[in-house]
């Protein structure tokens, strides 16, 4: 049972999409249906909680498909209040995904230009923000870096910057912009700069990953004992204001999770980080220890609750906005 009726599968789409979009949208249903793209179960990252009172595997259904009308069940774990897709495709078919379809139904084609220059207005602001920070790193490396445009202001200001991506044509523009850019994952990265950094960004990654636990801490290699690891992912809390509180205009396949700040410091801190800072807009600063290895943190008690008449005041309110005539 979906969160409403609303969120229920049915086959359209949500937004109104372009006729580029509309054709990735068509070949995704017809891989998803032939079994090119194959799907399989995802239990939830926090395993059975020790001394929890729920079992790993109690999940509420919130959705049954995406802002593209593609099938993609979302479910909120009762246990720690993490959402994910269960079920969602499996390593090999993701990879096809992006290589053959996401750019197509998300973004379309020829748009690296605004990309890149839009990541390194982000990337000022970035500098801003760690400003009394920055006087004690030297090297600033990207996982997932597009264009790579958001290093541009770390370089300007003298900072050695990489970035890693699997995106071929993005890496290109980046590398026309006199950036350090290497086509892979964050162990190629490593291997190319032959050390860790001093500040490691992950912006709008650790939403698309399979496995968090190892992904993650694939990245704290990248990070120095000591340094810092800053990350951001598009927050639940932000539905109510990037996407005018509609719930299923947030939700879109290539995101298997979906974050809070209780959730977001949880998965970090069982990764084995130590979190300085968590914002309810999905921000994280953090730091990797000295010494390494995970950690038997809890979830704090509620957060599937909270999480839960979150989605549904978003739901609420945007049912009286139509009915009301303020929204279509």
């Amino acid at each position: 049972m979906a969160l409403s009726a609303r969120l229920r599968a049915q086959d359209r789409p949500w937004l109104r999409l372009t006729p580029q979009q509309l054709q990735a949208r068509a070949r995704v249903l017809a891989k998803i249906e032939d079994g090119t793209y194959r799907l399989e179960s995802a239990p939830c990252f926090c395993g059975a909680p020790a001394g929890g009172d729920l079992p790993a595997g109690s999940d509420l259904e919130i959705a049954g498909r995406d802002r593209y009308g593609l099938p993609v069940r979302t479910v909120l774990c009762q246990a720690c209040g993490l959402l994910r897709s269960d079920p969602r495709m499996d390593a090999d078919s993701t990879a096809r995904f992006y290589q053959d379809d996401y750019r197509d139904l998300y973004t379309g084609a020829g748009n690296a230009a605004p990309l890149f220059e839009s990541q390194v207005a982000r990337g000022r602001g970035l500098v801003a923000l760690l400003a009394k920070l920055l006087p004690s790193i030297e090297t600033v490396y990207e996982v997932g870096c597009g264009a790579g445009g958001l290093l541009v202001p770390f370089q300007e200001i003298g900072k050695r910057v990489r970035g890693v991506d699997l995106g071929d044509e993005y890496l290109e523009l980046g590398r026309a912009h006199g950036l350090a850019l290497v086509h892979g994952t964050a162990d190629d990265l490593l291997r190319e700069a032959g050390e860790p950094a001093d500040l490691v960004l992950l912006m709008h990654v650790l939403e698309h990953y399979l496995d968090l636990r190892a992904s993650i801490e694939q990245t704290m290699r990248l990070v120095r004992p000591g340094g810092i690891l800053l990350v951001e992912v598009p927050g639940v809390a932000s539905i109510g204001t990037s996407y005018r509180g509609d719930v299923l205009s947030y939700l879109q396949n290539a995101h298997n999770f979906h974050f809070t700040a209780a959730t977001l410091e949880f998965v970090l801190t069982r990764c084995g980080l130590d979190v300085l800072a968590c914002t309810e807009s999905a921000v994280a600063l953090c730091q990797r220890p000295e010494a390494d290895g995970p950690r038997a943190v809890r979830p704090a008690p509620g957060t599937a609750a909270s999480v839960l008449r979150m989605l549904g005041e978003f739901e609420r309110r945007l049912h009286h906005r139509v009915r009301s005539g303020e929204a279509a």
